[in-house]
């Protein structure tokens, strides 16, 4: 039996270490993040985890699922609280992206340079850097667009230092309304 080839074991290496990433992401954000019965799953090539200062870096490929909503990105960055509950999620990407599920079998989804979700306080997204946000044929974009998940209410707003101005497009056979 011929012994393994050099780039056979360095990717392995690697491999080995994006397994470690990943399980080491899994012990770490899932019993930090892990409330109110909702496990959070988190992906990414890199992680640099503070515990002692709540908060938690992710770099490359990052993918966080938390119940029915995912987040991806280049670069997310996890708050939680004193108690190690989740406070906020920073991300940045080309785009960073939002999608829920939700119950009545309808997505909401959004795409932007960079989006906050606050878990608490009221629990919204915040949509930045030219983003746009969509629920079926209807959609919004802005240079800032709050969305308020649990009132199913969006407002959108535009810079006055720029021409780019609100807009918002809805289906005529779409009864909901982001």
């Amino acid at each position: 039996m011929t012994p393994p080839s050099k780039a056979l074991r360095a990717r392995s290496r690697r491999l080995n270490g994006h397994l470690g990433v990943s399980l080491l992401l899994v012990l770490l954000a899932g019993s930090a993040l892990a409330q109110n019965g909702e496990a959070i799953e988190l992906s990414a090539d890199t992680a640099d985890v503070r515990e002692a200062e709540g908060v938690s870096i992710y770099r490359g490929n990052v993918v966080l699922t938390r119940a029915n909503k995912q987040i991806t990105g280049s670069l997310m960055r996890v708050y939680t609280d004193e108690q190690r509950e989740l406070e906020r999620i920073e991300v940045e990407g080309t785009p960073a992206t939002f999608r829920e599920k939700r119950p009545d079998d309808t997505s909401r989804h959004a795409e932007a340079e960079r989006m906050a979700y606050f878990a608490s306080g009221p629990e919204r997204l915040v949509i930045r850097g030219g983003g746009r946000f969509w629920q079926g044929d209807t959609e919004v974009t802005g240079s800032v667009i709050t969305h308020y998940l649990a009132e199913a209410r969006t407002v959108a707003e535009s810079h006055a230092d720029d021409d780019e101005r609100v807009s918002v497009t809805v289906d005529s056979t779409d009864a909901e309304t982001p």
